[in-house]
């Protein structure tokens, strides 16, 4: 499990990892949006009596507001916060995934397979498809799908792109045609999806 980067980083949010198999509702997740955003829904245990939400916003906002600022533009919005039953649900925005991937200073690509390619990724790898049981794809088969979507990322989190995945890497569950859990946060998973 990672500690978010942008609260305190004293022991506000725990992110990815806890969530387990649940739905992609009810634990942090990230959602891929086809105009590029990524939408990162955390949830995690807030119970602890030294929590407080209030300081928890203020230091968000102050981490997103500098990433801002550097950045020249409004690439990261804050889009909601609430805890319920002793967890927090945020919501925020990124513009794209170089901006998740630079803010949380987290490996993260979404682009088509050939973007992906020409970005430097590694894809010597072997993929399982989602929909025929048993079959897989190599280095080669993997180049061929040119104009595929791929995301990359190494976190524990559910994810939900736009449209139905194709293949996965071995440490990632497929939780229905457009929901996906990626398991080890230590290793590079992918997902391609049409």
């Amino acid at each position: 499990m990672r500690k978010m980067v942008l609260l305190l980083l004293a022991a506000a949010l725990l992110l990815a990892g806890c969530g387990g198999n649940k739905g992609t509702q009810e634990a942090t997740n990230l959602e891929f949006k086809k105009n590029g955003e990524v939408v990162h829904t955390i949830v995690e245990d807030f119970s602890a009596s030294y929590y407080s939400l209030d300081e928890l916003m203020s230091d968000v906002q102050s981490q997103v507001d500098t990433y801002n600022g550097n950045a020249g533009s409004r690439r990261i919005t804050v889009d909601s916060a609430e805890v319920k039953d002793g967890v927090i649900t945020m919501v925020m925005t990124f513009q794209n995934a170089g901006d998740y991937s630079s803010f949380y200073r987290q490996a993260l690509f979404c682009g088509t397979v050939k973007e992906a390619f020409d970005a430097g990724y590694d894809l010597d790898v072997t993929l399982k498809s989602v929909t025929e049981e048993g079959t897989t794809v190599g280095r080669q088969d993997i180049l061929e799908m040119g104009e595929r979507h791929i995301i990359v990322l190494r976190e524990a989190v559910a994810v939900r792109p736009w449209a139905d995945i194709l293949y996965v890497s071995g440490d990632v569950e497929a939780a229905g045609s457009r929901e996906a859990v990626s398991t080890d946060p230590q290793a590079l998973s992918y997902i391609i999806f049409r």
